[in-house]
């Protein structure tokens, strides 16, 4: 049958600019690239009319609606291939979900684990809805030169642009070393790790996560999908990038109004920034006006999730181990265990 399957997609932005800027020619040089980081016992696949596309914003974004649902739709199904890594975000995937049989899963006998963020929140939710399918919510990794240069820019380098330029094709390499080691049941080497900031949690305990995005999830609220994203005894965990907090409010009012936050058992709040505004204590601030009166339901935030870098990755509607410690300073941290090896089983056996 072959080497399992790790396949490179580009279903919603485009990835020319990510190809030119980690020195690939095309999308054979990619696949190269990543052939290296993953090593023989897989097989690295991608389509070049999907990668090697630059997005057309004046124009719908991109006209290959059609091409891109039944490529989803085929490596979904398709036992051969277990990881479905989705190599940025951006936009334009939304509108083609309509086009996506996703009980193509239930005929699965292999499990498929699924990377991806922001644009990719609908797709991921969805799929975790079904146990075949295993969804990380982690950073596209054509995102990682963005990504590279804030953090150089916070830790005030010089040259930010020029440091994320240098280091980008070797964490890009390297996080296709982590996706090997978590399809092998070893775990990701990046860790979720947060503080309770609101209401009260137990020493230890398992929560389940919905969301990602927030501008993107609440594309689901109100629709036939929207029973992914029921946070009833689960929690919603949000990020955002460039959203003032007035639009964020309004997102969680679409929520509230249309009363999906009944039920709900927590709230992680990720990073939130505008440019270089931080905005994650304003988002926490305004969920008391949205958030069931009364309830004091645990806020916990997380520098790990987002649009940044360093990034973790967080399994989406499966058990993940919440453990507390309170510090001298009084603080509460909160520690995420991921139970790796139950959660996909691996490629080789």
């Amino acid at each position: 049958m072959g080497n399992p399957v790790i396949y490179l997609a580009a279903v919603a932005s485009g990835c020319r600019k990510m190809l030119d800027g980690l020195g690939c020619a095309d999308t054979a040089e990619l696949l190269s690239l990543v052939q290296a980081s993953v090593g023989e016992s897989y097989r690295v696949e991608g389509d070049a009319s999907f990668i090697e596309l630059s997005d057309d914003d004046a124009h719908g974004g991109r006209d290959d609606d059609e091409a891109r649902a039944r490529v989803i739709e085929q490596r979904l199904a398709d036992d051969q291939t277990v990881a479905f890594v989705a190599l940025r975000g951006g936009a334009w995937l939304a509108r083609i979900l309509p086009r996506i049989d996703f009980t193509v899963l239930e005929r699965r006998t292999q499990p498929i684990a699924l990377f991806g963020f922001s644009e990719l929140t609908t797709l991921l939710n969805i799929a975790s809805a079904y146990p075949q399918a295993f969804c990380l919510y982690d950073l596209g990794p054509g995102f990682l030169r963005m990504g590279l240069k804030d953090q150089a820019r916070r830790t005030g380098d010089p040259d930010p642009e020029k440091t994320a330029d240098a280091r980008f094709r070797e964490e890009f390499a390297g996080f296709f070393r982590d996706v090997t080691a978590v399809l092998e049941g070893r775990g990701s080497s990046r860790r979720v790790e947060g503080a309770l900031v609101a209401g009260t949690l137990p020493n230890m305990t398992q929560a389940r996560f919905v969301g990602g995005n927030l501008a993107v999830l609440t594309a689901l609220v109100g629709t036939p999908y929207a029973k992914a994203i029921d946070l009833g005894g689960r929690w919603l965990m949000i990020e955002d990038i460039n959203e003032l907090p007035e639009r964020v409010d309004r997102y969680m009012a679409h929520f509230k109004l249309a009363g999906m936050l009944e039920g709900c058992s927590g709230v992680l709040v990720g990073d939130f920034h505008e440019g270089q505004t931080d905005h994650q204590a304003a988002v926490v601030h305004l969920l008391r006006h949205h958030l069931p009166v009364g309830s004091n339901l645990p806020i916990i935030t997380t520098r790990d999730l987002g649009h940044i870098w360093p990034l973790a990755p967080l399994p989406l509607n499966v058990p993940v181990r919440l453990e507390t410690l309170a510090t001298r300073e009084g603080s509460i941290q909160v520690s995420f265990g991921i139970d790796w090896p139950t959660l996909v089983t691996p490629a080789s056996a």
